[in-house]
């Protein structure tokens, strides 16, 4: 009898066929997440030995925690299954959905290296035999799984939900010390406001309507950002305003407003007085933004506290559907239903891009103008969708070219108008700016 130990091929295999069908899937979605799953994917295959869970693989490159808790939940799920499944099952191709693997009932979901006794004459009787007894089943295919999860509508009838406001953890003091010690919190729970203080990509404060039964969530057409004017002044000069501003308009949330707080006449800012309440006049009429000036943090939350229960006597009479966020302005004949993000998607889609597109970048150049708004920004990149294509068109367009982009429209009423179409035009075919 000789000792032999079998060391596998693949020993994660059930973690690879994952992230091999959600690269697949984002590729389908022309989603840039199928890079990742690409890089995380190789990093796995390279590892020689087997990872008992997604959390393990936090110690491969380009694995980060989110990607080690989807691969948990994944493996919590086919756990669930049931224990009979396979793991040196293979996904087969689209050409061989015949492929025989052998499975046992007592084998765990990752694959173990492990010694095992066998004697050579009977290895492959013994093989055989077992092939014949279990009948290999396949893998659940995780793609199904997750189009099944995508395909699934959230609906909350009237009064089966919550209206809850949401604080990001940035307004609780940065994170720094406990939230029921903040001025924050011990305000809104002395309102007695329902609300929970949780990370947002985007905005200081939000609403969320929650299923009381099954804890869906659909985040509301209602968000705040809240600026001290100390903080306006801030940022304002290292550009987060317009970048703000920018990622708040693209967040698919219909009511955006700014609490600009602390109006100190005798305070020195970095940016004059008179400029900051422009900039702040500029968000409503250039942007469309609602700004409500108050005297100080106690009168926020005041008003966050009428908000909400403005909110809570307006929508909890009424039906929630979810839906993605390219159909929230689509209306639903069924019932007159009103139609919400999810929040999860909704957070997703606000989180910052470490890369950009050309457009995208583009927006951010023309930010840096004076006179320029988001929705100008916008207008003009809808039409001209690079800097060069810009550039070339403006040259093209001889003694025309400083009002080239003057009749652009930027919504129903407002065109760009000539004065911003001059500034683009000498910003973009001067070698010089006087």
């Amino acid at each position: 009898m000789k000792r032999v130990k079998i060391v596998p091929d693949r020993p994660n295999r059930l973690f690879e066929s994952w992230l091999e069908e959600w690269r697949n899937e984002a590729v389908l979605r022309n989603s840039e997440l199928h890079n990742h799953f690409a890089k995380a994917l190789d990093s796995l295959k390279r590892y020689p030995l087997p990872l008992e869970s997604g959390k393990e693989c936090i110690i491969l490159q380009h694995f980060g925690t989110k990607l080690c808790s989807m691969l948990d939940k994944k493996l919590e799920e086919y756990r669930r299954q049931g224990s009979t499944r396979a793991v040196d099952a293979c996904f087969s191709n689209a050409g061989s959905s015949n492929e025989d693997c052998t499975a046992t009932s007592r084998r765990k979901p990752v694959e173990e290296c492990q010694t095992v006794e066998v004697q050579e004459k009977t290895t492959v009787s013994k093989q055989a035999k077992n092939t014949k007894r279990n009948p290999p089943e396949r893998l659940v295919n995780a793609n199904n799984i997750a189009l099944k999860e995508a395909d699934r509508q959230i609906s909350l009838e009237p009064n089966t939900f919550d209206i809850i406001l949401l604080v990001d953890t940035q307004e609780t003091c940065g994170g720094k010390t406990k939230p029921q010690n903040d001025a924050t919190v011990a305000e809104l729970t002395q309102l007695g406001v329902l609300f929970e203080v949780r990370r947002l990509k985007i905005g200081d404060f939000a609403w969320i309507a929650r299923c009381r039964k099954t804890n869906d969530e659909l985040i509301m057409s209602y968000i705040i950002e809240r600026k001290r004017m100390d903080d306006l002044s801030a940022s304002i000069v290292d550009g987060r305003f317009h970048e703000q501003k920018f990622r708040l308009k693209q967040s698919g949330i219909e009511n955006l407003m700014y609490i600009v707080e602390n109006i100190d006449k005798n305070c020195q800012y970095s940016v004059p007085l008179s400029s900051l309440l422009q900039a702040s006049v500029n968000c409503v009429v250039q942007d469309g933004f609602t700004v409500k000036y108050t005297r100080n943090h106690k009168d926020s939350m005041s008003h966050l506290s009428c908000i909400t229960k403005i909110l809570i006597k307006i929508y909890k009479d009424k039906k929630l559907v979810g839906c993605k966020k390219e159909h929230l302005t689509q209306t639903d004949n069924v019932g007159n239903a009103i139609r919400l993000m999810e929040f999860k998607e909704f957070n997703k889609a606000s989180s910052k891009q470490r890369t950009f597109k050309v457009s995208e970048m583009f927006i951010r150049q023309l930010l840096q103008l004076k006179g320029m708004s988001i929705d100008k920004a916008m207008a003009i990149v809808e039409r001209y969708a690079s800097p060069q294509i810009l550039i070339t068109a403006l040259e093209n367009s001889g003694k025309n070219g400083e009002q080239l982009l003057a009749n652009i429209q930027v919504d129903k009423k407002r065109r760009l108008g000539p004065t911003i179409s001059k500034v683009i035009y000498q910003f973009y075919t001067m070698n010089e700016l006087r």
